[in-house]
């Protein structure tokens, strides 16, 4: 999200000013902080769980951008989102070995 304010709050043509971007900064810490705890969720979770839930943010993604945005929810973002999150259930049934 700090990335879409960063491209809306940057008005010139010159990469240093986008760089010192309050948003773009942001942007930055966020994606360390976002790091870090990726590592330690991986201490707990085995990958192969881990890794599927985050397409989850595809849903959160869309759901802010209408809301904070204001950006179009079409019938192809629902049905692809609704894809993903049945993949990840489908992904994630444990099946019963006989």
């Amino acid at each position: 999200m700090f990335s879409k304010f960063a491209a809306i709050d940057y008005q010139g043509n010159n990469i240093f000013q986008l760089i010192v971007n309050k948003f773009y900064l942001l942007s930055i810490v966020s994606l360390l902080i976002q790091s870090v705890f990726w590592q330690l969720t991986l201490r707990k979770i085995d990958l192969s769980v881990a890794y599927p839930l985050t397409a989850i943010n595809n849903l959160f993604i869309l759901i802010l951008s209408y809301a904070i945005f204001n950006e179009e929810i079409t019938f192809t973002n629902i049905l692809g989102v609704s894809i993903i999150m049945i993949g990840i259930v489908v992904q994630n049934i444990k099946c019963e070995e006989t």
